[in-house]
């Protein structure tokens, strides 16, 4: 897509959330309600988001010095809004490709998310999970050699997993979705969604 593609779905997700009942949204979200102005709190990968009318803008509560929110992410925000339906995780995961229609995005999938998971932490033992930790993220144990499970909006849980690697067997990654995900947001959104968590825990990394 194009820069102006996603300003006009930016747009168009915008004018949809500013018909809804706010109320309802937020019951649905997990949002906070916000009244001066209206709009929305809501968690977004560990940090405060806000969406404000009347235009429905999303920005960050405390920006870092010269940070904007990003057009892609607040496409994210906006339509996990307009489609929250009020279910609960559920605890159960599953790969991008078992996502309903995933299928059509899994090859894509892999090579914008799992691939540079699997080669910017497969390597490096601990690695993963001293990002899932710098990050507000949870190790969890029970999914390949390190895991991690992020909360990155409100009813949408995430787990990263990484086989490390040697010199007999390549390292492998893999990006699941709690069950519920497909409720929320499109495949292509949840597509971009897993993608946002891997490019975050990867910047991190360098970090460390």
């Amino acid at each position: 897509m194009r820069v102006d593609d996603y300003k006009n779905a930016c747009r168009l997700a915008a004018e949809e959330l500013a018909a809804k009942d706010f109320a309802q949204v937020a019951e649905a979200s997990g949002a906070t309600l916000l009244s001066a102005p209206a709009g929305f709190q809501l968690d977004f990968f560990g940090r405060q988001a806000l969406v404000t009318a009347p235009d429905m803008a999303v920005t960050w509560r405390n920006p870092k010095p010269g940070e904007e929110f990003s057009v892609t992410d607040a496409i994210l925000v906006l339509h996990y809004l307009n489609g929250a339906t009020g279910d609960r995780p559920t605890g159960q995961f599953a790969a991008y490709r078992q996502i309903p229609g995933g299928e059509f995005y899994a090859q894509a999938f892999n090579g914008r998310a799992e691939i540079p998971l699997a080669k910017t932490f497969g390597r490096t033992k601990g690695l993963l999970t001293r990002a899932v930790a710098a990050m507000g993220g949870e190790a969890v144990s029970g999914y390949g050699d390190e895991a991690g499970r992020f909360r990155v909006l409100p009813h949408l849980d995430i787990l990263v997993m990484v086989h490390l690697g040697d010199e007999e067997f390549d390292s492998s990654g893999q990006v699941l979705f709690d069950q519920v995900i497909g409720s929320y947001l499109s495949s292509e959104d949840i597509s971009w969604l897993g993608s946002a968590l891997v490019y975050r825990l990867m910047g991190t990394a360098r970090t460390l």
